[in-house]
């Protein structure tokens, strides 16, 4: 007995494979593309003109897993992406720039595509700052991931080579016992936690004297210009201009910026300083003028 399945005008939705001998069905989208989910899906946006117009009005996102926003027009203005789970309260919120390879990024103020996760369960893209000119956008929402992923942050990070490879001594009991013995791992150490609230200078600030161990850095760049979080191996705080950093952190606006470093970390064998300056050379001096700027804080051992 043969089995057919036939839409509306008698076209076939299902085929036997001449190999297989498998039934075959196939979804198709309203346009009779094959393959409904790999589709994205138009969003509606708005023509902004003014301060605080929004380009791309709060959206449910929830069903999406992120969405792609080509900004158009001629402007000169600063847009900004935000997220909120109760549609009240928005923060900023970090995207992707696929065509220029750049992540962190929570504004734009030129025409170019972003990549917006979906982690919060509304969207928006407001305009932060006007000047002039007509801001518009397409916006899709895309039912599927793809390979394209979203860095937390941005900057360069130098770890030493490893000292060692052993990890402990693994000591198995006899079988009949069926006691798998003990495992004895070098000690992690516990962490000491530095608060970091800045100030309008270069906030140079000794941390910890002697041989230290970075292992935590979580801190929040809650201004729209970028900071440099630079680390110094000395017993005493840096002199900004003259003492050459160790690891510098570039900080992207309006975002945070995290680290979490296993066993080893970074080791700073004769003390863990720091500063924060607006430039990224080594022996950059412009101090920060907002107080508070960067917050989080700092943990060693």
């Amino acid at each position: 007995m043969a089995v057919e399945v036939k839409s509306g005008d008698s076209s076939d939705l299902a085929t036997v494979d001449a190999v297989s001998k498998a039934i075959r069905v196939t979804s198709y989208a309203s346009d009779g593309s094959e393959g409904v989910n790999s589709f994205p899906i138009q969003v509606a946006t708005n023509n902004a003109t003014q301060l605080n117009e929004f380009v791309l009005p709060s959206l449910n996102s929830e069903k999406y897993k992120f969405l792609s926003i080509q900004l158009i027009g001629t402007w000169v203005a600063t847009v900004t992406f935000e997220g909120s789970n109760d549609n009240t309260t928005f923060y900023s919120i970090a995207t992707t720039d696929p065509s220029a390879n750049a992540t962190g990024q929570a504004t734009a103020t030129n025409n170019r595509i972003v990549k917006v996760p979906v982690l919060t369960k509304y969207i928006r893209a407001r305009v932060s700052a006007y000047t002039s000119g007509t801001i518009s956008a397409n916006v899709f929402g895309h039912l599927d991931e793809n390979s394209s992923g979203l860095i937390s942050t941005l900057g360069t990070i130098e770890l030493n080579p490893e000292t060692t490879k052993v990890i402990g001594t693994v000591n198995l009991a006899a079988e009949t016992t069926k006691v798998i013995g003990t495992v004895n791992l070098a000690s992690d150490g516990v962490q000491t936690y530095e608060q970091v609230i800045s100030a309008a200078t270069t906030n140079q600030t000794l941390v910890n004297s002697g041989a230290t161990k970075l292992k935590t850095f979580s801190m929040v760049n809650g201004v729209a210009t970028l900071r440099y979080f630079k680390f110094f191996n000395k017993a005493t705080a840096p002199i900004v201009g003259t003492d050459t950093p160790f690891l510098t952190i570039t900080m992207a606006p309006n975002s945070e910026s995290r680290f979490t470093l296993p066993n080893g970390g970074i080791d700073f064998s004769l003390g863990l300083a720091y500063a924060i300056t607006l430039g990224p050379a080594p022996d950059n001096t412009t101090a920060d003028s907002v107080v508070a700027a960067v917050t989080g804080i700092i943990g060693y051992v």
